[in-house]
């Protein structure tokens, strides 16, 4: 996918050079971008875009962008295009002599060459959040002439987003979540912190419970620090000086709560967003979730109602009771 708008710029420009002859008026210099992000935009993430430009009288000169709000750092074109040989390998090639971000505005300067396409990332600063935001891209070449294109607005989530290299629980380390913090604690850390405030769910194992005498699986659960003590393994217990809230979960299984973004899947095109958060219902549901697996999902909304979350669980190990997750989270008004 990341190649295909080279081979059909390309394509475009050729078609282009054999009717230019025609039409007396044709413009020597063409423009066309193509936005790549279709997910989410989530503030710390990238916008990701795909800017072509052809000349037919002289080499480019620049290419620029000027972003509505400033980016964050990393934001600016690739020095390199990209293509796809037909042996399906992909090879790159320096077309700018340098590229740099100042302000708005990002600018390639361009080697000597009539058509080429570069990628632009857009890092998603905290400024952005919840507000539109435009590019507008252009384009010079050596003969002087210029062509220019702009997006329409988009909108930036007002989520967060933390993935699974931060969200691991265990049974013997932390395993306290704070989904206001987006942040795991120790036992520790919480008594010495005097945290258990900020505490809305608890990773808990054990390979079965009998809270009515009868087994039942239990391995990966999550836990508000309110649940009813029966469904707590034996030996576990909340402190009785501890806050204790009672977070509501909605438990979520199969594709249709698969996220690309948490899953980190590119060939996923499933995503959760604000209106999903902020349209989740949690009429009658409970304050634990027992048994996850590998790719559920759990709705959960803080006591105070200030915050709804996403966790997805991108993995599980019953052999280290361990648990791997992302989290989608969004600040209510």
């Amino acid at each position: 996918m990341k190649n295909t708008f080279l081979i059909i710029f390309g394509f475009f420009i050729t078609a282009w050079c054999i009717t230019s002859c025609k039409k007396d008026d044709e413009s020597p210099l063409k423009n066309q971008f193509i936005k790549r992000t279709n997910q989410p935009m989530i503030v710390g993430d990238s916008i990701y875009f795909a800017y072509g430009a052809g000349s037919l009288n002289g080499g480019l000169s620049t290419m620029q962008v000027v972003a509505s709000i400033p980016g964050a750092q990393g934001t600016g074109f690739e020095s390199i295009t990209h293509r796809m040989t037909p042996a399906g390998t992909e090879e790159t090639k320096v077309v700018a002599t340098s590229v740099e971000t100042h302000d708005v505005t990002s600018t390639a300067n361009l080697i000597d060459t009539n058509a080429t396409t570069l990628r632009y990332y857009y890092v998603i600063p905290e400024a952005a959040r919840g507000k539109q935001i435009s590019f507008a891209f252009s384009v010079t070449n050596k003969a002087g002439n210029k062509a220019s294109t702009s997006t329409p607005y988009y909108t930036i989530s007002k989520m967060d987003i933390k993935r699974n290299d931060m969200m691991i629980a265990t049974t013997t380390d932390k395993r306290y979540f704070s989904i206001a913090d987006m942040k795991a604690y120790t036992f520790d850390e919480v008594e010495a912190g005097n945290l258990s405030a900020k505490i809305d769910f608890i990773y808990s194992y054990a390979a079965t419970i009998s809270p009515s005498g009868t087994a039942y699986a239990y391995k990966h659960t999550f836990v508000s620090p309110a649940t009813n003590s029966i469904y707590f393994p034996a030996g576990f217990t909340i402190p009785d000086k501890w806050t204790k809230n009672s977070t509501a979960m909605e438990r979520k299984i199969g594709t249709m709560v698969y996220d690309g973004q948490l899953k980190m899947d590119p060939s996923i095109t499933i995503f959760i967003d604000d209106m999903d958060l902020i349209n989740q219902s949690f009429t009658n549901s409970a304050n634990y979730v027992i048994n996850m697996t590998k790719d559920g999902g759990i709705f959960m909304k803080t006591a105070d109602g200030k915050y709804t979350a996403f966790i997805y669980i991108n993995n599980v190990e019953d052999a280290n009771m361990k648990v791997i997750f992302s989290m989608k989270r969004y600040q209510n008004n």
